[in-house]
């Protein structure tokens, strides 16, 4: 299946230049394409590319804002006259960052990362696959120990998994206990129907969420539904799958 890309890029030179490259690539299918920041946000959320070929300097929005303003997060390939950005590019786990005029050999290897990324995506997906198959299913209850005593905390009574000084932590409405078991290992045993990583030190419970409230510039919080709410940091890597989780912006034009 061809990965569907867009192109968002203000200069009309470097644009048609960059749609004729890509013609030598089968596994990829141009679906649209932008000249200026607002229109590009538009079309992403109305033709929901896999891959973004995005300028950074752009009229309307930049290509970073470009990405805070998309409810998803696709695999991103900067094309851009200007070095300064890479580091932030690299921050927003983009696949890879050229310099105008793209040369061949540099898109050839670009793309190449993508595809290695989407095999590594669909190996993942089988391994859960086999993982149902086989019968292993999801933890709905926790063992948690206090004092000598070892208690069983079930799935609903769970708000989150939050990593402190190296240690885990299982929060209640009211209560806090250790968690024996790294979050990685949790995150795969969790119901993703139910459970959301929204920072890489916490996991939430979605049923728990009251609000997801904007703070600081591009950050949000969410507020969960005790007494006196929990507040919680959502990473900014986490954040478009967040909001992608309530389907946010579907349907937006």
């Amino acid at each position: 299946m061809k990965i569907k890309t867009f192109i968002a890029e203000d200069e009309p030179h470097s644009l048609e230049r960059l749609k004729e490259q890509l013609r030598d690539f089968p596994e990829l299918s141009v679906i649209g394409e932008a000249a200026d920041g607002l229109s590009a946000v538009r079309l992403i959320n109305e033709l929901r590319p896999e891959l973004l070929f995005l300028d950074i300097k752009m009229p309307g929005a930049s290509g970073f804002e470009v990405l805070e303003k998309i409810p998803y997060r696709p695999l991103v390939i900067f094309v851009t006259a200007y070095d300064q950005f890479a580091i932030q590019a690299f921050e927003e786990n983009a696949i890879d960052y050229i310099l105008k005029p793209t040369p061949k050999t540099r898109l050839s290897k670009a793309i190449q990362r993508v595809t290695e990324r989407q095999e590594k995506f669909s190996q993942n997906d089988l391994a859960r696959l086999k993982d149902i198959l086989k019968g292993k299913e999801s933890l709905r209850r926790f063992l948690v120990k206090l004092g000598d005593e070892i208690m069983i905390i079930p799935e609903e009574e769970v708000y989150y998994f939050k990593a402190e000084n190296k240690y885990i932590f299982l929060y209640t409405r009211d209560k806090s206990y250790f968690f024996d078991m790294s979050l990685k290992a949790l995150e795969e045993r969790l119901d993703p129907a139910k459970f959301c990583r929204i920072h890489k030190s916490c996991i939430v419970a979605i049923d728990k969420i009251k609000k997801i409230k904007k703070w600081f510039h591009s950050e949000y919080m969410l507020e969960l539904k005790d007494k006196p709410p929990h507040k919680l940091k959502v990473g900014r890597s986490y954040k478009a799958a967040l909001l992608e989780r309530f389907q946010y912006g579907h349907g937006t034009k």
